[in-house]
């Protein structure tokens, strides 16, 4: 029986080996290129990276050299990160004034106490200087001279005091305790003290600068004249708070009209009896038995033996009536 068997010689194996061989050197090849432009594609987007961060740096402005930069924002993964900023307390406030006072605030407080702000202080001056020199006007004749220089001298002291309010203001406390506010008050009390007392009557108020000034330049016979006026002046406030003391009095009894005219002639021979409404009522609750059934009636009578009570609606403050009226 024939029997067919395949030969291969050596150098078809030779050929198949070196054909195997190159083919997997080729596979090297492309791979090891393959890697090479990958790393090539990497380096130039980071080129093209670093030239963008360039580009901005030079269109951002130059920061001060001074050593002031740009915050950086804290990150999680930063290893340096900056401390907290120490909060500063802040000021206890107290029961008295629970705000900070500055100079400002501190001088509406002074100008308070003389009815207003600065700019009513100031009109307020002016008016009675002028409302002064009318009156007098009216009774003696002013050089324009001795007008002239009163009203500088008026305007000196006016600046002269706004001046020491500025001095005062810059002194109070800032955010003061109730002793210190009290404390400070006081001071304030004092310098406005010789501007409150010129509402007061002649006998007790201090005169200022420019009266002073004013009186200086007038002459024996004017001052003469001066002087009745202001006597005239001084019985008509009296007669008008005695006239306003018994209105009250007819309110509170119910008085008519006859019983008011029995009663004025009391108010003329006693004037001190009649300043205001409880010195009246006590008055008029030790008159004689005679005398009240001649005025009063019998109901009156008995509302006249109960106290004045001090909720009476009645019981007002009698007005402080300046040298204008």
């Amino acid at each position: 029986m024939f029997t067919s068997r395949l030969e291969i010689s050596p150098l078809c194996w030779l050929r198949a080996f070196a054909i195997v061989v190159l083919f997997a050197a080729a596979s090297n090849a492309q791979a090891v290129l393959a890697q090479q432009a990958a790393v090539e594609v990497q380096e130039l987007n980071a080129v093209r990276v670093l030239a963008k961060d360039d580009t901005k740096k030079a269109d951002e402005p130059k920061s001060d050299k001074s050593g002031k930069s740009s915050e950086k924002i804290p990150r999680a993964f930063d290893r340096n990160r900056p401390e907290p900023e120490e909060e500063v307390e802040a000021p206890k406030k107290n029961a008295m004034v629970n705000f900070a006072m500055d100079p400002d605030r501190w001088a509406d407080v002074i100008y308070s106490q003389l009815g207003g702000a600065e700019a009513t202080f100031e009109q307020q001056q002016r008016r009675r200087v002028r409302s002064t020199l009318n009156r007098i006007e009216l009774i003696c004749t002013i050089d324009e001279q001795i007008r002239e220089k009163v009203q500088a001298t008026a305007e000196l002291e006016i600046q002269r005091f706004k001046t020491e309010v500025l001095a005062l203001a810059a002194q109070g406390p800032r955010n003061p305790t109730q002793d210190e506010y009290s404390e400070f008050y006081n001071k304030v009390f004092k310098l406005t003290e010789r501007y409150r007392m010129q509402n007061q009557p002649n006998g007790t108020r201090k005169m200022p600068l420019w009266q002073k000034v004013l009186f200086s330049n007038l002459s024996e016979q004017h001052k003469q004249e001066l002087e009745k006026d202001n006597q005239k002046r001084a019985e008509y406030r009296q007669q008008i708070v005695r006239l306003e003391v018994l209105q009250r009095v007819s309110r509170r009894l119910g008085l008519s009209a006859k019983q008011r005219d029995k009663l004025e002639p009391y108010t003329l021979s006693n004037t001190e009896a009649w300043k205001t409404l409880e010195q009246a009522w006590a008055t008029l609750q030790q008159f004689p038995e005679k005398e009240k059934r001649d005025i009063f009636t019998p109901e009156q009578i008995q509302e006249l033996k109960k106290p004045l009570e001090q909720s009476d609606d009645l019981q007002l403050v009698i007005r402080e009536f300046g040298d204008d009226l």
